[in-house]
């Protein structure tokens, strides 16, 4: 078991409610997704597809009503969500001789592409999530969240804020 899963597993037996909701909340979105024809359904595979157009062109727009961050924002009060609180009941200690968890080696990625870079931009974001992340990560809650949040045009999330709006082309 990957460290990432463990806080997945963790957050399921911590927060069985929150998990639940969170899984409807996700697949709602997905479904969103599918209906503005942002992505054909839900497979690895047209997430890929959808990643590498924005890594490829940071212009490239996704539609959604979807309001994905106050609909996270909200299961979370109501069920009392509290992730800290989860990664203190899996010690990151015993995961990383296995493999480094991906969700730091993506953190740590995004700081060495800032660094060589001095900025780190929409393109960047969306070519990291598959140089990190593989077909069974996007199955993971917590990594699917962050796609999520990423590709919802609508949510207040700081990634999009900072990094996720479309540049305009000149």
């Amino acid at each position: 078991m990957t460290y990432d899963e463990a806080i997945n597993d963790a957050i399921e037996k911590e927060y069985p409610a929150y998990h639940a909701s969170l899984l409807s909340i996700l697949e709602n979105f997905e479904e969103e997704l599918i209906t503005k024809n942002v992505i054909a359904d839900g497979t690895y595979e047209n997430y890929v597809k959808i990643l590498n157009k924005i890594g490829q062109d940071s212009t490239y727009e996704v539609v959604s009503d979807f309001a994905l961050g106050d609909s996270l924002k909200i299961n979370a009060k109501r069920y009392n969500y509290e992730l800290a609180k989860i990664v203190k009941t899996v010690p990151l200690i015993h995961y990383r001789n296995k493999a480094q968890p991906k969700s730091i080696l993506f953190n740590q990625r995004v700081s060495e592409i800032t660094t060589k870079k001095q900025s780190f931009s929409r393109s960047d974001y969306a070519s990291l999530l598959l140089e990190v992340y593989d077909k069974n990560d996007f199955q993971l809650p917590t990594i699917r969240t962050q796609l999520f949040r990423f590709l919802d045009p609508n949510t207040e999330y700081i990634h999009y804020l900072k990094i996720g709006k479309p540049t305009h082309k000149q």
